[in-house]
């Protein structure tokens, strides 16, 4: 016959990572909607909030959550390094069977979780949240439209639309993520480029609880073009589709056109330099990554004394 403590042995464990910058005024909120939710999931869980450097009181708060839960844990940056580097810090730093990433923001209702969790159960190896979407501009929707299209169009492996890193995955999964050593991580296409059995759940996105968010129009420029380099060498590849057409049409232009050698000559530099204003900044892009992956520098650091893991 089992006894009790090996029955809570057999209990999968279950991490969830929350990653915060000046988020004081919703980590105990968050933390409330979670824990009633996971409680009633036949998981042993861990709540781990990795804090992107905060300036305000976010630390003290996790820390009074800790002193009363201490299945609340926290790894603390030495410095800001961004949001899919705290993603990947909780996902290196917890031993678990299962994982989940949530914001703290109050955007995602914490009861997915337990949907989530029922289709992991059913066979799924990712299970990810399709965002609905909120009130918004109608130029900020199209632009958000437009990424996902283009992206899902030029992606060299396989994508999924809509797909919010509002998810729940195996350990398998997870450490085929942490296998990729690129400097710049982008889990949503990570999470898709793995290949098992993924399973998209569509919510409702609810209004941010309080506070203000990080994530504004530069922010979106830069999520998107990290999307792009991400997932896709077609910008790479597009240089020599340009050079070939762009031969092809001084090719026609001169004979059709009986331009002068002084004619040739100035339509050759202004499809030059045409050429180069497409081709090199993206060139550079691509560049600047490969120097920073062979440099390889750790994409985030611990401030171990703030830290309780």
């Amino acid at each position: 016959m089992t006894d009790a403590p090996a029955r809570a042995r057999a209990r999968p464990r279950l991490t969830v990572v929350s990653a915060c910058r000046d988020e004081a005024a919703n980590v105990r909120p968050h933390y409330e909607e979670l824990k009633a939710v996971l409680d009633r999931l036949p998981v042993d869980w861990t709540l781990l909030y990795v804090d992107d450097a905060s300036a305000d009181g976010t630390l003290g708060e996790i820390r009074a959550l800790n002193a009363a839960d201490p299945r609340v844990k926290t790894a603390v940056f030495s410095r800001p390094f961004g949001y899919h580097s705290a993603l990947v810090a909780g996902l290196t730093l917890s031993d678990a069977d299962l994982y989940a990433i949530m914001d703290v923001d109050g955007e995602e209702p914490p009861e997915m979780l337990a949907r989530f969790h029922q289709e992991i159960a059913a066979g799924a190896a990712t299970v990810y949240g399709i965002r609905s979407q909120r009130p918004e501009p109608r130029w900020l929707v199209f632009l958000r439209r437009l990424f996902y299209e283009i992206n899902g169009r030029i992606a060299d492996g396989p994508t999924r639309l809509w797909m919010s890193e509002f998810s729940m995955f195996t350990r398998e999964v997870r450490d085929a993520i942490l296998d990729n050593r690129t400097t710049f991580p982008f889990l949503r296409a990570e999470l898709a480029n793995v290949g098992l059995r993924m399973s998209g759940l569509d919510y409702v996105r609810r209004e941010r609880r309080l506070g203000r968010s990080h994530y504004g129009l530069w922010g979106m420029a830069r999520f998107a073009v990290g999307g792009f380099l991400s997932s896709s060498t077609l910008p790479l590849r597009a240089a020599l589709y340009l050079s070939a057409a762009f031969a092809a049409l001084y090719a026609l232009a001169v004979p059709l056109l009986r331009l002068s050698l002084v004619g040739a000559g100035a339509l050759a530099s202004v499809l030059g330099f045409v050429f180069l204003l497409l081709t090199v900044p993206m060139l550079a892009l691509y560049l600047a990554r490969t120097y920073k992956n062979v440099t390889a520098r750790p994409v985030f650091f611990l401030d171990r004394r703030s830290s309780l893991l």
